[in-house]
């Protein structure tokens, strides 16, 4: 039906499932069974990481040596280097998350590496300590003391050069922040890190990252890779949290294909307060079919642009940019005549006169002389149940536009700062700091403000989105309702469905101007797409979770891939973005 496989569960789901399991092998004779698969992924992982041709060291070796040697004390710095290369770290907390720990340790070792287990409680799991010391693992216990108070010694000299560490202090078990020794320790790493850069692992999550929500309420150890465990978890994907599980992997088990279910709630519909992570890059190709023989600039859709002013006449180019790389026939721009002479001159194919259109965007760029343009599409769309993407200045229209939207088909395109201001506007005053705090929350809100489809921009995007359809409650299955083939007579039987999502991060160098012109133009050009192939009756059901999940990946991975079109990250603009595009929709591997 819909990702589902890609559902993201709340600690109290994952640990449902994962003691599910953990009993069944437990009664099978092999109580460690499952804790031993999640060792061996750890230590692929690991081994992978160490691979010199898998590392971007960003100082000289010489200097490496140096720093060694001036701030850890160690004579033979240089000498020992090659070997602080293949040289792991595991810090082990007294849970089931040490357990992982110690036995992908234990692995390790007998392959050959040289790794060290810090043991952070009195007590740790028993048999995976066994393990690990009979593989050869240097075991340092701390009897519960915080990493502090080796600062110094020989064995903080081996933490710091280490180049890897893995994290299984606590993990999806742990309730609340972290707080005492372990909150020191914490604490302690991540400075060390900041002096000593290391690819950290988190098994299934960082150290300290306990709310559902992606609330920090305390101190969270920074993984630069974070291997979920059979699942998702809510609290890896969502901000401000996320910023500390670098990149989200899921490990797949035998278990991973998690049951859900698409009854309906009791409102009618189904997963409103579910979140999925949208990885499937081969999925969102799909939104973008390549074209057939046939088809004409029609077939391929049509967008209509209210864009662009003389204050701001880069936007009218950029959401113009970002249309045309979802592949589509033709956009009409209606702007100043200097923001068409602009376009023109970088876009000699885009039309300036009215005329047929199969998606509208309005708001890039715009101020007041275009309002009342603005506003006669989006009524136009209103009344044809046409896609429509509302952006940046336009979305001030919305309070007075409602009356004459059709939700259905209204994709809002937000980012922090315009979303409270709506949302405000709509009669719930909020802050921007608020709606960072706990944006999936906000985009709730503002959907259930106006009925609309939202796409809520920031350091992490969230899609919050629905489309409906056809529920069979016998056999606890959904089918989708493609807006090829049903039209709106179907709608009676159909049941909302909530997909809301978020896609792989991007790039840091994505918070730039222009970027959200590109977005919301590639949203539209997409949505004209899946118009151009549907009855009239039945467009406002091409503007799908799906579909819009599918812009936010393509133009992430885009974004990813002009920054590091040089060796490593490299600084970009908006048009940057825009022109990797293509290159990204040609890699269409499954």
């Amino acid at each position: 039906m819909l990702i589902l496989d890609g559902r993201a569960l709340s600690f109290a789901e994952a640990r449902d499932i994962e003691r599910q399991h953990v009993e069944a092998a437990a009664a099978e004779g092999d109580p460690d069974r499952y804790m031993r698969q999640v060792a061996e992924k750890v230590a692929d992982r690991v081994r992978y990481l160490s691979d010199p041709l898998a590392w971007l060291w960003n100082i000289p070796e010489a200097a490496a040596i140096s720093r060694l040697r001036d701030d850890l004390g160690l004579d033979e710095a240089a000498a020992r280097i090659e070997d602080l290369h293949t040289c792991v770290v595991a810090f082990v907390g007294g849970g089931d998350n040490g357990g992982d720990a110690l036995y992908a340790c234990a692995l390790l070792a007998e392959q050959g590496m040289v790794v060290t287990a810090f043991l952070l409680k009195p007590t740790c799991h028993a048999r995976g300590l066994a393990a690990a010391r009979e593989a050869g693992v240097g075991i340092v216990e701390l009897g519960g003391r915080s990493l502090r108070s080796i600062e110094g010694t020989p064995e903080w000299g081996t933490i710091c050069g280490a180049r890897l560490w893995i994290d299984g202090i606590v993990g999806i078990g742990s309730r609340g922040p972290l707080a005492g020794e372990l909150a020191d320790t914490v604490m302690c790493l991540n400075d060390a890190m900041r002096a000593h850069p290391k690819k950290v692992i988190a098994i299934d999550v960082p150290s300290g990252l306990t709310d559902d929500d992606g609330a920090v309420r305390g101190p969270i150890l920074r993984a630069t890779h974070t291997l979920a465990v059979g699942t998702y978890k809510r609290a890896q994907i969502l901000p401000p949290a996320v910023e500390y599980s670098g990149e989200v992997r899921l490990m797949r088990m035998y278990w991973s294909e998690v049951a859900t279910s698409t009854r309906p709630d009791a409102d009618g519909t189904i997963g409103a307060g579910d979140i999925y992570y949208y990885d499937d890059e081969y999925r969102a190709h799909c939104a973008v079919p390549v074209p057939a023989f046939s088809d004409d600039k029609y077939a391929r859709g049509v967008v209509g642009l209210v864009a662009g002013s003389d204050t701001y006449p880069g936007a009218g180019i950029l959401a113009t940019r970002g249309a045309l790389a979802a592949g589509v026939g033709m956009v009409r721009l209606n702007s100043t005549r200097r923001v068409q002479d602009l376009v023109l001159a970088d876009q000699p194919g885009v039309v300036m006169v009215g005329g047929r259109i199969q998606a509208a965007l309005i708001g890039p760029g715009l101020d007041e002389e275009r309002r009342e343009d603005a506003l006669e599409l989006a009524q136009f769309c209103g009344q044809s149940g046409m896609p429509l993407v509302i952006d940046a200045w336009a979305l001030d229209l919305v309070p007075e536009l409602l009356g004459s939207l059709t939700p259905d088909a209204t994709v809002l395109t937000p980012h922090y700062g315009e979303a409270a201001r709506l949302l405000s506007a709509l009669g719930t005053p909020i802050t921007k700091r608020e709606v960072a705090a706990s944006p999936l929350r906000y985009a709730r809100a503002l959907h259930e403000a106006t009925g609309c489809h939202i796409v809520l921009k920031g350091p992490v995007t969230i899609v919050y989105s629905f489309e409906y359809v056809a529920v069979d409650a016998e056999e606890n299955s959904a089918t989708r309702v493609d807006g090829t083939d049903s039209g709106a007579d179907a709608r009676p039987e159909l049941t909302r469905v909530y997909e809301p999502t978020v896609s792989a991060t991007s790039t840091s160098w994505a918070g730039i101007a222009g970027n959200g012109d590109v977005l919301a133009g590639f949203i539209a050009g997409i949505l004209a797409r899946a118009s151009a192939r549907a009855s009239a009756g039945s467009r406002s059901q091409c503007v799908t979770s799906a579909r819009l999940s599918a812009a936010v990946c393509l133009h992430a991975r885009a974004a990813h891939a002009a920054a590091n079109r040089h060796d490593g990250g490299a600084p970009i603009q908006a048009s940057d973005i825009a022109a990797a595009i293509p290159s990204v929709l040609a890699d269409r591997r499954p």
